[in-house]
């Protein structure tokens, strides 16, 4: 019974110092994915402004005109 308790409180601290060393690394990489998405962000905002550019209409002479037969 002593060793169960022993064992599950050696788990517990394990546990504690796994889990701080890698709450450290998990939030350097979510800090990294949150600037990346930013920037992801800034370039889709960039192309779509980029393609609302207004389209000019062509010139009457070049347009292709059609004829009915009768």
């Amino acid at each position: 019974m002593i060793t169960l308790i022993v064992t599950f409180i050696v788990g517990a601290v394990v546990g504690a110092l796994v889990a701080r060393n890698n709450i450290k690394k998990l939030n350097a990489l979510v800090e990294e994915a949150k600037e990346l998405a930013d920037k992801a962000e800034a370039e889709l905002n960039e192309l779509k402004a980029k393609s609302r550019k207004p389209r000019g209409r062509k010139p009457s002479s070049t347009r292709k005109t059609t004829t009915k037969k009768k």
